[in-house]
């Protein structure tokens, strides 16, 4: 029988498990869930497609809409990739200073990006999407730092995903915390069935335990405030990591596992190392949701050459 996809949502989730023996504590098994695999290179695409699916359903987007959003990040990209395949006018706004590497990978997948001010930080280009969604007729804001369906979908898909592939041995996952949405779904969904979760978080930003804001190298985690659609004290454990810790981590899924990923990915393993060898965990099957690909950070750390 046939199997090809009808497009490239299609390719969203179903992502692979893969044992990480080698980079696994002694006497702990952590398995990786491989979301870089998706379509755009993040488990972003999951949360655009939930969140554009849900739009259409409610009436908020319809044919030939604009989608416009404030992200420079995966997110930006998974909009890009979901939302011009479905139809949609996409228009991303972002601080001045985004990369011409990330500009330039925008615009070829057909994206509009807007920048402002650099002073204005993060929080000035929200307000210039939402300005804009305003004044475009038939445009929306996704926002998926408030959007339920954000976690919603994260539950629908990453989680029972990673029940089924385990045949519910699963005893933690280790998710990272950017909008939320990973770790709010599976908080939900694990919630009644005796599975801990565990959020990741950059030390210099650590919001999530009534830290200060900070500046940090782990692109994808650590938004500086605490999403809305998450409730920290619902995550079993929220682990702190710094961005040496984060690029150790990239680095030893590239050199012991031959997985090219992300530093969120690298803070995510880092997170779940330090965790499996806890007594709660020590031999059971700990799976960390590995968000990001590393083809994308060029001019990060985690693939500068070093002696």
């Amino acid at each position: 029988m046939a199997r090809i996809a009808a497009d490239v949502t299609w390719l969203v989730g179903r992502t692979p498990l893969v044992e990480l023996a080698r980079v696994s504590p002694p006497g702990g098994r952590i398995v990786g869930k491989l979301d870089a695999f998706c379509p755009s290179g993040s488990n972003k695409d999951r949360a655009a497609l939930g969140m554009i699916r849900h739009a259409e359903r409610c009436g908020f987007l319809r044919s030939g809409g604009t989608i416009v959003e404030c992200s420079s990040g995966d997110l930006g990209i998974a909009l890009a990739t979901i939302g011009r395949r479905l139809g949609y006018r996409v228009v991303l706004t972002m601080p001045e200073n985004v990369g011409l590497q990330r500009r330039n990978m925008l615009l070829a997948l057909g994206a509009e990006v807007i920048l402002s001010p650099l002073a204005e930080g993060m929080r000035g280009a929200m307000v210039r999407a939402e300005t804009l969604a305003k004044q475009t007729p038939g445009a929306l804001c996704l926002q998926a730092f408030t959007n339920r369906a954000n976690a919603r979908i994260h539950a629908e898909t990453t989680a029972r995903e990673i029940w089924e592939d385990t045949d519910g041995q699963v005893a933690l996952v280790v998710a990272p915390v950017g909008t939320g949405g990973t770790a709010a779904g599976c908080i939900a969904f694990f919630r009644d069935l005796g599975v801990a979760v565990a959020g990741v978080q950059p030390v210099n930003s650590a919001v999530l335990t009534g830290g200060a804001a900070g500046a940090h190298d782990i692109p994808g985690i650590g938004a500086g405030f605490v999403p809305e659609i998450l409730i920290p004290s619902e995550l079993a454990h929220i682990v702190d990591v710094s961005d040496a810790q984060a690029v150790a981590g990239s680095r030893a899924l590239a050199r012991q596992e031959s997985l090219l990923l992300g530093p969120a990915s690298g803070a995510v393993l880092h997170a779940a190392v330090a965790l499996a060898v806890r007594p709660e965990y020590l031999g059971k099957l700990v799976v960390a949701v590995l968000p990001d690909s590393g083809d994308r950070h060029l001019d990060h750390p985690i693939l500068q050459q070093v002696n």
